[in-house]
């Protein structure tokens, strides 16, 4: 999902509110991490002399007004995933995100992808960077994680997914190559994952 651009706009608006201009780095520094961290560090790196309470609300009322109008497959993902479901078990959607914004992605776009499970962050006493999040797909889909492929587009995606023992790719959509080099292998696109995994 091209969700990366949504919370992108949404951390631009919350700067603009607070009078901060989001450094470019910073974006990609803190895709994929725990909600409350995020804030943490937002108020932390521009110095706010705020309510974290209200940063929040401010921060989740922005969020979930992005996530309202659409949010769409990232470019080759469906072929991939229509693809990759012919030649393995169980596919699990694991993220940082909390469910009932999860649930709010889902019924306002148009991803109709039908996960056998989904590991929010509402699910596990600690989320990514920790591999809580993996280690519970794995137990719901019945994999040792060392037999585990995780896809992840996300530095402290990928740490998680290391933590847990998984294989990993990393794919570029969202950050540099060089911030993915954690990653068993790197690709820049799901036709190039594919080419990679010899589904056709």
């Amino acid at each position: 999902m091209q969700s990366e651009d949504v919370y992108d706009r949404a951390t631009k608006k919350l700067g603009e509110k607070y009078g901060v201009q989001i450094p470019a780095p910073f974006y990609e520094a803190n895709r994929g991490i725990a909600e409350s961290l995020f804030y943490e560090r937002f108020k932390t790196e521009f110095e706010l002399e705020v309510d974290m309470m209200s940063l929040q609300a401010n921060g989740k009322r922005l969020l979930w007004a992005e996530f309202s109008s659409s949010v769409h497959y990232t470019p080759g993902f469906q072929q991939f995933y229509t693809n990759i479901r012919k030649h393995v078990g169980h596919v699990a959607l694991v993220t940082a995100t909390p469910r009932p914004l999860i649930d709010e992605i889902f019924k306002n776009s148009n991803i109709s992808v039908d996960f056998d499970f989904i590991v929010t962050s509402s699910d596990v006493e600690k989320t990514k960077p920790a591999p809580d999040s993996y280690l519970k797909a794995c137990s719901q889909i019945g994999v040792d994680p060392a037999q585990a492929l995780v896809i992840e587009d996300s530095p402290t995606g990928l740490r998680a997914a290391t933590a847990a023992g998984c294989q990993t790719i990393a794919i570029t959509t969202s950050c540099s190559r060089d911030s993915l080099k954690e990653a068993n292998f790197v690709v820049d696109s799901f036709g190039e994952l594919e080419e990679l995994l010899t589904i056709a």
